[in-house]
């Protein structure tokens, strides 16, 4: 094949990637210098890996859906919006949040951007570092942002790693800070 005269090989043996859907994602090649037939094993080998890569490439599609889904930023008013946070935040997980607020705070005039954890799980100085580093990137947009829910493991970590949290607007819970801000409850009789 031209390809192989071009890259100085002998040989190529190419096995497309699908997705789960049949679509072609790409295709995997192997390349020996020397001019041969790939054994029958070699090719049945190759052709596991792309099937393996294949269904790889679609748990990542997947796994980056649930968590785009697991970002509700949730409208309570006209520039006022209520992040809860569940759940276990790795790096991927952090970076998506970050992408998600910004872009909905540019999109939107946000005043107030609470954010509650107390579905957070926090086990490490990472956790509260990317909190962190979303308060100051909201408070950049000109949002306000306020941190409630912390429960005390949260607060030791927090003290633990060093992290500037006790900076942050803190609420014990979701009422107090939409007190703070100044939403009333007006009970109909």
């Amino acid at each position: 094949m031209p390809v192989t005269k071009a890259l100085g090989g002998g040989t190529l043996l190419g096995v497309p990637i699908s997705y789960g859907n049949g679509e072609n994602f790409g295709t995997l090649c192997g390349m020996d210098k020397n001019p041969r037939v790939f054994k029958k094993e070699e090719v049945e080998l190759f052709q596991t890996m792309a099937t393996l890569l294949g269904f790889v490439i679609d748990l990542d599609e997947a796994k980056s859906r649930i968590q785009s889904y697991s970002t509700p930023i949730v409208p309570i008013d006209d520039g006022v919006v209520i992040l809860p946070l569940v759940g276990d935040m790795d790096e991927v997980r952090s970076e998506i949040i970050l992408e998600q607020v910004l872009a909905k705070s540019y999109q939107k005039s946000i005043d107030y951007f609470i954010i509650d954890i107390s579905g957070l799980v926090i086990d490490d100085g990472t956790v509260s570092e990317n909190i962190f580093n979303l308060t100051q990137a909201l408070k950049l947009l000109g949002a306000m942002p306020i941190l409630t829910g912390v429960r005390p493991d949260q607060a030791v970590e927090f003290q633990k790693s060093g992290s500037e949290m006790l900076q942050l607007t803190l609420k014990s819970n979701l009422k107090e800070a939409l007190k703070w801000i100044g939403f009333q409850l007006i009970r109909s009789k």
